[in-house]
């Protein structure tokens, strides 16, 4: 609530270019598009659709390290619209696209949200545990332990 009382771009004006804008817009983008699927409000909605357009912009301006979130973006925008196989193919895009490009951490956070997806609307524990294992050992290669211990719980 505070972030869209200070409008979506508040942290890029008073930081402009920082690499951390991407990276914030990203997160808060997947942020509010799961608040808007849970609490069901438009404004969430609203402040996840501009942070997925700032990363369309960048992407269009010809930044190549932002293409996985776009795709993250992409699945959790179409994950709001009940487009459930769109979903899932952008979840797949953006593990890719990370983990290719040596962006483990973005990789064990679109496997998290995949498996978390699969589990909770597609109803598919035996895929989505696949899923939440693979963000485990993104989340380990990373070393990030308190999230994998976090998860294997």
């Amino acid at each position: 609530d505070m972030m869209i009382a200070l409008g979506h771009d508040y942290l890029s004006k008073i930081n402009v270019a920082a690499a951390s804008n991407v990276i914030n817009t990203c997160l808060t983008g997947v942020s509010c598009f799961a608040a808007a699927r849970q609490t069901g409000k438009r404004k969430y909605a609203k402040m996840a659709d501009r942070c997925r357009s700032k990363i369309k912009k960048w992407l269009d301006m010809g930044n190549p390290n932002v293409k996985h979130y776009g795709s993250i973006l992409d699945a959790e925008a179409m994950a709001l619209k009940g487009k459930t196989f769109e979903a899932i193919k952008n979840y797949e895009v953006a593990i890719l696209l990370a983990a290719r490009s040596g962006y483990q951490q973005d990789a064990a956070l679109a496997s998290e949200r995949l498996g978390e997806f699969q589990i909770s609307v597609m109803k598919n524990t035996e895929e989505g545990g696949y899923r939440l294992r693979e963000a485990v050992k993104y989340w380990a290669g990373w070393g990030a332990m308190a999230k994998v211990a976090d998860l294997e719980k």
